[in-house]
Order: structure tokens, then sequence, then C-alpha cells
């Protein structure tokens, strides 16, 4: 009993930690790294959406809800918020942050221009971009490591983050043919075949991301998981 209530402190103590950093980042992020209204002038931002168009931005939001569900759940201990909390970090966390992470670091690691010009090192100071790119990826992983998830069933996974990638291509597109501007200026620069065939690629990466957490959790956490029954302890 001792060394369980030991771990619970550690697993509380890390997810409170979790929360608090992305917490702040998506503050800071939306309060104070704001591009300059030339920017939109100049047509190389959309007039619209705000901070809500970017992949990395929404999927911030996303991260902090988790780990703040995770927090909650250490707390009280109620099992619907389990549920909530397995089903988000399989179908959304995990995928998306390894969606995002991955996408903009080889993207950079291509042609930094086309998705992070140097001028924006004068908006978002360097731990901003670190944090949103990087620590959601390590975050993630190491969730997956400290504490145990029953994963849904695939389809239920596979439902909910299809609709959501389905959901922003459709957000960005409406963006684009509203304004004439695409969110991710790179997206311009290509003919339609091959934005499709990038779509596609983006799409397909989302699941196998997926299946990726699905295994490490598996792998990690045994196969009982798949057939335990719904419990409070972890």
């Amino acid at each position: 009993m001792e060394r369980r209530n030991w771990t619970n402190g550690l697993r509380l103590l890390w997810h409170l930690t979790a929360a608090v950093h992305l917490g702040y980042a998506i503050y800071y992020d939306y309060r104070f790294a704001q591009l300059p209204q030339l920017a939109v002038t100049m047509r190389l931002e959309p007039p619209m959406g705000g901070k809500f168009k970017y992949m990395t931005f929404l999927g911030g939001l996303l991260q902090f809800g988790y780990y703040a569900l995770a927090l909650t759940y250490d707390l009280v201990r109620q099992r619907s918020l389990r549920r909530l909390r397995d089903y988000v970090l399989a179908t959304y966390v995990v995928p998306l942050a390894l969606t995002v992470g991955m996408t903009f670091w080889t993207l950079y690691g291509i042609d930094r221009e086309s998705i992070y010009p140097e001028l924006l090192d004068l908006v978002y100071p360097n731990w901003l971009n670190h944090t949103m790119h990087s620590f959601v990826v390590i975050y993630a992983l190491v969730e997956l490591g400290v504490t145990r998830h029953r994963y849904p069933e695939r389809r239920r996974g596979f439902i909910g983050l299809g609709a959501f990638m389905a959901g922003y291509l459709m957000w960005i597109h409406y963006v684009w043919l509203s304004t004439g501007i695409w969110v991710y200026p790179f997206l311009g620069a290509i003919d339609w075949p091959l934005r499709i065939l990038f779509f596609a690629l983006i799409l397909s990466l989302g699941f196998a991301y997926y299946l990726f957490g699905e295994h490490v959790n598996l792998v990690l956490w045994g196969r009982a998981n798949r057939h335990r029954r719904w419990s409070g302890s972890d």
C-alpha cells in the first residue's frame, strides 16, 4: 500500500508538471506570441482564425486538456474520468503529438523557411517552439510508460482520430477558400497532386502513430489490459 501511494504521488506530480508547463506555453503563445498586423497586410498570414487555425496550437490545447484531466482523475478517482482519460490519450494525445512533432521537425530539417522562417524567432522564443513541437512528444511517450491505459476498441479510436483530422483539413481549406492564403505557406508552393499526396501521407501517419501507441501500451502493460474490467486502480 505504501509503495502504491508513493507511485500515485509521483504520477500526480508528473501530470501536474505537464499541465502547468503546457498551460503556460499555451497562455504565452495566445497572449504574447503574435505576428504583427504587417504579416496580414503582406498576406503572410490569413486574416481569420487567429491561433485556432494552427494544428500546433490546437494540439497544444488538447495536450493540456489531457494532462488536466489525468490530474483530476489522480485526485478524485472516478471510473468515468478514467474511461475518458484513456480514450483521449489513445485517440488524440499520442497520434497528434507525434504528427505535430515529427511533421514539423521533418519539414524544418528539409527547408526551415517553408515551415518556420527565421523571422519567427523574433516572435516565438526557443523554449515555446520546443514546448509545442518537442515536449508534447516527450510527454506523450513518457505518459505511456508511467500510466497504465486501457486502449479503446480500435474502430472507436480510428473514428475519433479520423473525425478530428478530417475536420482540421476542412477548416484550413475553408480558410484558404475565404482568404486565398494557405495557413502553411509551403502548401501554396506545391501543385495539387503533391498537396493531396501530402495530406494523404499526414492522415496515414496519424493512424500509424495510433497503432504505435497501442503497441507500446500493450508491450509495457500486458495483454491483460484488453480484457481487464474497469477498476479505480492503476
